[in-house]
C-alpha cells in the first residue's frame, strides 16, 4: 500500500471518495496540513511520491522534497499556485482535473449575476435584520454580458444565460477564429476587449492569470464599461486590481460588483482604506464557485487517478499533465 498525501482541505471536501479510492486500490490516501515545512518534512520521512494540492501556494520545499518522478495533482483545473518551473527541473510532474468542475463554476456565476441584479444579499440582510427595503432591481433577460475567457467553463456559462435566461452574449478570447455550435449561446465573439467591455451590462472574467492578464482588471478596463454595468470575476483574484476596483464602486460609475476570488485568500484588503467589505454594491463569497459535493467527488476521483495512473503506469499515460516537456 503506497501512501499518497491530500491537502487537508481537499480531503475534507471529500472524504468519502478518498476512502473508497484507498479501499479499493494499493493506494492510501490520507490528509496533511498544508504548511509546506511541514508538509515536506512528512514527505521526506515517509518517502511519499504524489501529493494532490488544493490552492494554497508552494514556493520551494515541496519541489525539494518529492523524489524525481514524484507527481503534484491539482484538486482542480487552474495551477498557478503550483510552480511549474520549480517541478519540471526537479523530475516532477503537475496534472490537473479539467471538466469535472465547469457546470460548478458556470451554475454559481448565474447566482451571481442574478444577485447583483435583483440585490438579493442585501435583501436577505436588511430583512433579517428586521427592516422592509424592497430595492428596484433589473431583468437580464434581453441585456449584454460580455464573457471574457471562451474555454469550456465559458461555454457552459454562455449556454446558461443565452438559451436560460434571454441574455446576449458576447464571447471574448485571444483565439481568432473559434468553433462554437448553437448551443454554446454565444451570440458575438470577438478578440478586441475594447468591443467586448464597450457595450456590455455585465462583464464576467474567466480567463487564465498570465503575464498578459494579471490586473487586467484595472482602472483603465473599469474606464471602458458603460455607467451602470455590473463587473463578475469568476476565475482567480489575481486578475483583478482590487484597489481600482474600489474606486469604481465607490464612485458609482458600475453599479455593482461580484467576487468570489480574491488577491489574498482569505480576503485581506489591498490597502486598508480600499476595503471593499465596506462597500453597499458589491457581493463577495469565499471562493466556492467550485465547491459542490458533486464537483469536490468528481475532483477527488481525477485528481487521484491521475496519480496512480503517473506511479503506475507512467506519465505518458496520463491526458492531464500540465508540465508536459519531459523534466
Amino acid at each position: 500500500m503506497e501512501t499518497v498525501f491530500v491537502s487537508e482541505i481537499s480531503y475534507g471536501k471529500a472524504r468519502a471518495t478518498f476512502e473508497r479510492l484507498s479501499a479499493e486500490s494499493d493506494f492510501h490516501f490520507i490528509p496533511v496540513a498544508e504548511d509546506e515545512t511541514t508538509l515536506a518534512l512528512a514527505i521526506r520521512e515517509q518517502q511519499v511520491r504524489g501529493f494532490i494540492a488544493d490552492i494554497h501556494p508552494y514556493t520551494k520545499e515541496l519541489y525539494q522534497s518529492l523524489p524525481q518522478g514524484g507527481v503534484i495533482a491539482r484538486f482542480g483545473v487552474g495551477h498557478d499556485s503550483i510552480d511549474k518551473r520549480q517541478a519540471t527541473s526537479h523530475g516532477l510532474w503537475v496534472a490537473n482535473t479539467p471538466g469535472v468542475l465547469d457546470n460548478a463554476v458556470a451554475e454559481h456565476a448565474v447566482w451571481m449575476i442574478g444577485s447583483l441584479a435583483r440585490q438579493i444579499h442585501h435583501a436577505h440582510a436588511s430583512t433579517a435584520a428586521g427592516a422592509w427595503k424592497p430595492a428596484t432591481g433589473i431583468e437580464i433577460r434581453g441585456r449584454n454580458i460580455a464573457i471574457l475567457g471562451c474555454g469550456r467553463i465559458g461555454r457552459a456559462l454562455s449556454a446558461k444565460l443565452h438559451h436560460g435566461m434571454g441574455m446576449q452574449v458576447t464571447g471574448y478570447d485571444i483565439m481568432k477564429n473559434p468553433e462554437f455550435s448553437a448551443k454554446d449561446g454565444i451570440n458575438h465573439y470577438t478578440t478586441s476587449l475594447d468591443e467586448a467591455l464597450s457595450q456590455a451590462d455585465f462583464v464576467l472574467t474567466l480567463l487564465p492569470v498570465l503575464a498578459s492578464t494579471q490586473h487586467i482588471a484595472n482602472a483603465a478596463f473599469f474606464e471602458k464599461m458603460k455607467p451602470g454595468a455590473r463587473f463578475i470575476n469568476s476565475a482567480r483574484g489575481a486578475l483583478v486590481c482590487e484597489n481600482d476596483l474600489y474606486d469604481v464602486l465607490k464612485s458609482g460609475h458600475l453599479a455593482g460588483a461580484a467576487l468570489d476570488v480574491f488577491e489574498a485568500e482569505p480576503y485581506q484588503p489591498q490597502d486598508l482604506a480600499k476595503d471593499l467589505r465596506t462597500l453597499p454594491n458589491i457581493l463577495l463569497t469565499p471562493h466556492i464557485g467550485s465547491n459542490t459535493e458533486e464537483s469536490n467527488a468528481g475532483m477527488a476521483e481525477y485528481a487521484a487517478r491521475n496519480v496512480i495512473q503517473i506511479l503506475n503506469e507512467g506519465p505518458e499515460a496520463c491526458p492531464n499533465i500540465v508540465n508536459r516537456t519531459n523534466p
